[in-house]
Order: C-alpha cells, then structure tokens, then sequence
C-alpha cells in the first residue's frame, strides 16, 4: 500500500475527505470480508497485509477533547500517537496524529517521530510524555503537547482494501483491546471489545458514489470513535 507523504503543519486540513464508519455486533470478521468487502460490486481488494495497530490518545485536564466528540462539535480534534507491532508495550518509531473535522468530513496530519524506542512496561505516564513531547522538532506541535497528557491506550488488528476504481478504501478493524494509562500497571486494566468496524474513506467529491458503495454494507452508518468509547469504559 503506497501511503501520501505527510503534510507540513502548514497545509493541515485542506484535502478533506469523509471516513464513514459501520459496526458489526457479532460477526464473524471473515464473514463480513468475504461477503460485504470481496463481495462489493465496486470490487475491493486487498492492498496490504494485517497488521496490528497501536494507540495513545492525549487529552488535556478538561478533557476537552472528548467533550467536543460526545458533543459533536462542528469542529473538533483529536491527538495520538500511533505505532505498529504484535506487543503494544513495544513503542517503536511513532507517528503523532493530529485529527481535524469539520462537520462531517475530516483530515489528518501525521508527523513522524523517528528513533524513538521504549518498552511502555519501563516507564511511567509523564516519562512517556515527556519523551514524546522532546522528541518532536516541529514548535507549535511540541507547545501543544506540553499541555495534553495520555488518557487512553488502544490496540486492534487492520485490513485493508481499495476499490477497482481506486477512489474508496476500507479498513476493518477488530480485535480491539482497550488500557487505561493511569493504571499502575496499565496492562491489568485490559478490555475488550468484540465488535468489528468497518470504515469507509473518501474525498468529499466522490459521495454520490461512495454512498453507493455503503448500501451494500448491511448495517447503519454509526458515530464511532474507538477513544470515546474506549475512555468511557475507565471513566464511566
């Protein structure tokens, strides 16, 4: 899967794009790629091999964050740090994530912290912050993560696929674990979650057609936001 280069903190949040989400309760992953996906007849195909994703999500004293998702403010943010590997404790090579709506259709700025390795197990919440927040060279993204902290730890298995035409792409997530930072060992706080998330992505153009293509899905679209739900099952 070739990825775009990351854009400069400068061009954040021209490209706007919608990623629409869909949850099955119950189903069988294999299932739902066989006949949803490979199923489509916008013909989707695989395009990169499973992989294990990894999560930190930040958020400030007020939470203010989470509050603009359950609100669902016009215009809203959300921060991580996202890494890849089979052991989430293992933190290699991060990307910094900045997530912007606007209304219903979004973008992403990702900057990539290179050489910076740690065992999560090693250290605690403000040592971890405090590495990723001196390990960023970009000013006003480094300011901005000396005031957020990590409230929330996430990891699921990815798929991906791309439409024949090359103008969708689908993402299927599953096997989602849930941590609480705040845990003295955050790894006793797991949780799970069962569902599988399909999410479809786009650019804003093509929604007559990517509303085609989600018809033949077989569920509801539905607001879903992994921190959200995530945080709400430590704080609530």
């Amino acid at each position: 899967m070739v990825k775009a280069a990351s854009k400069n903190l400068k061009d954040l949040f021209y490209n706007l794009r919608f990623e629409r989400k869909f949850i099955y309760i119950g189903q069988d992953v294999d299932d739902i790629i066989k006949t949803v996906v490979l199923g489509n007849k916008f013909c989707f195909r695989e395009i990169y091999h499973r992989r294990r994703v990894n999560s930190m999500y930040f958020d400030d004293n007020n939470r203010t964050f989470y509050t603009m998702n359950v609100s669902g403010d016009g215009i809203r943010e959300k921060y991580r740090v996202r890494w890849y590997g089979d052991d989430f404790a293992l933190l290699s090579n991060p990307t910094v994530e900045i997530k912007k709506k606007f209304g219903e259709a979004g973008d992403k700025y990702s900057y990539k912290i290179k050489d910076l390795s740690l065992d999560l197990k090693d250290y605690s919440v403000d040592e971890i912050c405090n590495l990723i927040y001196t390990n960023i060279k970009e000013p006003k993204l480094s300011t901005k993560f000396g005031f957020i902290f990590p409230t929330l730890y996430n990891s699921y298995d990815r798929r991906y696929f791309l439409s024949d035409c090359g103008k969708f792409r689908i993402t299927i997530d599953y096997n989602m674990i849930f941590y609480n930072p705040n845990s003295c060992q955050f790894q006793a706080s797991e949780r799970s979650l069962e569902d599988v998330i399909l999410e479809l992505k786009y650019n804003t153009v093509d929604d007559n057609e990517g509303r085609e293509v989600s018809q033949e899905f077989g569920t509801r679209l539905s607001k879903n936001s992994k921190y959200v739900r995530g945080y709400e099952m430590f704080n609530y």
